[in-house]
Order: C-alpha cells, then sequence, then structure tokens
C-alpha cells in the first residue's frame, strides 16, 4: 500500500495526546478502582456484595446511557458525573452529595497518573515517524498533566517540551482554530505542511481540518483497515490503531 503522506510535502505530525497516544481511559477505570476501593474497605467483606469493580461498570453503563438519550434539559459534564456516581454507589451505605462527588474525582484524577500507559505500538511508531517528520502535541489537556506525562513515559525522546501545546496555556479549547494556528505559528509551519492524528472527529479531525490541514482519525470501529475520506479539500484517512499510522506516512 503506498503511503497517504511523504516528506517532501509534510514536514510536521501533531497527535492529540489523550486517547490517542495515551490510553486515559484504561487509566481512568484502573484510577476509579483504585479510589472506590478506598472507600469500601471500611465495610467487611461478608456484607459487601457490591465490588468497586461492580460499580465502575455501574458508573460507565449510566454514563452511556445518559450520553445516548437527548436531554429536554442538558447538563454539565460535573452534574453528569454526579448523578451517575450516585447510580454506582446506590448499593453502599453512604450519601453521595455533591461534595463528595467533587472529593472522589479529585481522587481519582490524581490516581490516574499512577496506571498511566501508551497505546500498544506508540514507541516504536513515533521512533520510525521522527526520522522524517517533526512531532508535537495539540491538546485539550491539563499542561503540568501533559508534561509530566511526557517526562514519565520517556516521550521527550521524541517530542520536545516546547512542541507541546495545550488549550490552557496557548489559545482556545480544540476545535477552535486558534490553538491549532497558534500551533503551526510557532512552529514556523503551513497547515500543507501539517497533519494532525487524534481519536475525536470533532476536536481533532473537524478542527484541524477548518484550518487547512489534512488529518487521520484513529477510530477503532472503523470497518476497513484504512479508509479516506475528505473534508472539503482536506483529506482525512481514518484508521483503526495508533501503530497503523506507519502505513500512512
Amino acid at each position: 500500500m503506498s503511503p497517504f503522506f511523504s516528506p517532501t510535502r509534510k514536514k510536521i505530525i501533531f497527535f492529540d495526546m489523550n486517547n490517542t497516544i495515551l490510553d486515559r481511559r484504561q487509566c481512568f477505570d484502573s484510577a476509579f478502582v483504585e479510589v472506590m476501593g478506598d472507600f469500601t474497605a471500611r465495610w467487611e467483606p461478608e456484607k459487601q456484595a457490591w465490588s468497586s469493580h461492580d460499580a465502575l461498570q455501574s458508573y460507565k453503563l449510566e454514563w452511556s446511557r445518559h450520553r445516548k438519550t437527548p436531554l429536554r434539559s442538558p447538563i454539565s459534564p460535573d452534574e453528569l458525573r454526579h448523578v451517575c456516581l450516585q447510580k454506582a454507589l446506590q448499593p453502599f451505605p453512604i450519601q453521595v452529595s455533591p461534595a463528595f462527588t467533587r472529593s472522589f474525582f479529585e481522587q481519582v484524577e490524581e490516581q490516574e497518573d499512577n496506571f498511566v500507559a501508551l497505546f500498544p505500538g506508540v514507541e516504536d511508531t513515533l521512533e520510525a515517524l521522527s526520522h522524517n517528520y517533526k512531532l508535537a502535541i495539540i491538546s485539550n489537556g491539563n499542561r503540568k498533566r501533559l508534561q509530566n506525562n511526557l517526562q514519565k513515559l520517556k516521550l521527550t525522546t521524541w517530542i520536545k517540551q516546547d512542541r507541546l501545546f495545550s488549550s490552557e496555556k496557548d489559545g482556545p479549547r480544540k476545535p477552535h482554530p486558534a490553538i491549532f494556528e497558534a500551533a503551526m505559528k510557532t512552529i514556523g509551519m503551513t497547515p500543507g505542511q501539517s497533519v494532525m492524528v487524534g481519536n475525536s472527529w470533532r476536536n481533532d479531525i473537524v478542527g484541524a481540518t477548518s484550518c487547512g490541514m489534512d488529518a487521520i482519525w484513529i477510530h477503532p470501529g472503523n470497518m476497513k483497515k484504512i479508509a479516506e475520506r475528505r473534508i472539503g479539500k482536506q483529506k482525512v484517512i481514518i484508521i483503526r490503531s495508533f501503530k497503523q499510522l506507519q502505513y500512512t506516512f
């Protein structure tokens, strides 16, 4: 299969971080179970028919149900987390107040970095791409956490700290074009020289193509191994996993 992009035209690859390079969903699951275990440890096991893993599955099912059901009065992500946690903890003898929910998820966020992990093939793929392209990050994530994750997972071998662009510091959140434009301007690249890789169709793909960049959407549910489509004049390649990037460049 011929590559879709080549170093003669493309000079830099921008990546989303969370759920593109980092498996944040797995981090969240592990951290949720860890924190839940701390809360439920006070109850004797023989009286505890509902486990931390059961609570996690209940939370995720409730979250999914709400996200798929159109609401007359949409609620904020914080309110949704509270509603879902109340559902997940119904079997436990505990009052789930908004303050409890805030405290619980603050602890989950603190624990997540203990479980942070790369998707399969990330290191080998970044190493191969780094020989022909500059690599950078454009993320809506917290800048300090992104920096810590880059260092902890030794990603600075391929992605330097000065190529990390976060909405917290460098502009509005994706998909707003300003953050993409600021990143390209800082590095001295044009949209035609740039490619954006991400897992969010709205934030990463629509956001990048609106600035004139081509893009690669990592979509595990894609029926074909690799597919191509267009958004206006911009090329969008659809792949199932990060390691398939090696076939697109």
